[in-house]
């Protein structure tokens, strides 16, 4: 038996033809994946919204909404609010896929001066307890974010004309209403974002070999303070007792309306970013 390129008795030599072929997308860059948690189903629909396809999926007891292109996979999980929900939600999702990258995003508090809708991409998320009695806020956890793909996010961000606010996030495990408990966040960790989830993601996704960014957009200013009534709208455990203080309180309306045009407002700064992260996504992460 003659092996290919080999000749025999009255044959010609043959050669064997070299056809170019694409370089095949597995496993180096065949589907990188991308999980985007965020607390709230307003926060969620901020970033669904920019997702061109979706499907809904239920995994490991998570819904999360799933957009697949060939080069990549991006899930947009609902978490809760807190950090013992966020970190639930991230540990059932980091084993179902081999994940590029988690991001933790949603809205955030500002601890520096700053407009409505602007984007905050920290270097560093700092988990820390708070005592209200004191006023005082106790650091417990430190996370660095990747830094390659922190720079991804401000490039991004820079190109779909968002306003970027780098330093520190802090993460506590209550909201934080008043003006004044914010500043002095701001000033004792010399932060500029607060929430609720980042560390505690930031936290299973370090666990996990995972790189880990935020991506939070401002949706209540340092020097404002949020009625502590309002936050029980935030909580399905309170959101009827949050309703009823609400509708029987008429002072709370125009700080409820208040809120409301500046979720609408962090919302689609939300929007923009990833609707320009997908697009650069789908542009650029193929194999060549």
């Amino acid at each position: 038996m003659l092996s290919p390129g080999q000749s025999g008795a009255g044959h010609s030599p043959r050669r064997l033809a070299i056809i170019p072929v694409r370089r095949l997308c597995f496993p180096e860059c065949f589907l990188e994946h991308f999980a985007v948690f965020a607390a709230t189903s307003w926060e969620c629909r901020a970033i669904v919204r920019a997702l061109p396809t979706r499907r809904v999926e239920r995994v490991g007891g998570v819904t999360w909404y799933g957009w697949e292109h060939p080069s990549c996979f991006v899930a947009v999980i609902q978490t809760g609010i807190g950090p013992a929900k966020a970190r639930a939600a991230c540990q059932a999702v980091v084993a179902q896929r081999p994940w590029t990258v988690c991001i933790a995003s949603g809205y955030a508090g500002a601890l520096v001066p700053a407009h409505i809708g602007d984007l905050v991409i920290p270097e560093q998320v700092l988990g820390c307890a708070l005592d209200h009695s004191t006023e005082s806020v106790v650091p417990e956890t430190s996370l660095a974010c990747n830094v390659f793909y922190r720079q991804k996010a401000q490039d991004v961000a820079q190109s779909s004309g968002c306003a970027v606010i780098p330093g520190r996030m802090v993460t506590v495990q209550n909201m934080v209403c008043l003006a004044r408990e914010k500043q002095s966040i701001g000033r004792a960790c010399e932060a500029s974002g607060l929430d609720m989830e980042s560390a505690a993601i930031g936290s299973v996704a370090a666990q996990h070999g995972i790189p880990f960014v935020v991506v939070r957009s401002i949706s209540d200013l340092v020097d404002e303070d949020v009625p502590r009534d309002v936050g029980l709208l935030c909580h399905p455990a309170t959101f009827h007792r949050g309703v009823w203080a609400v509708v029987t309180a008429p002072r709370l309306w125009a700080a409820l309306n208040r809120l409301r045009r500046q979720k609408n407002v962090a919302s689609a700064g939300l929007t923009r970013f990833f609707e320009t992260f997908l697009l650069e996504l789908s542009g650029h992460a193929t194999c060549d």
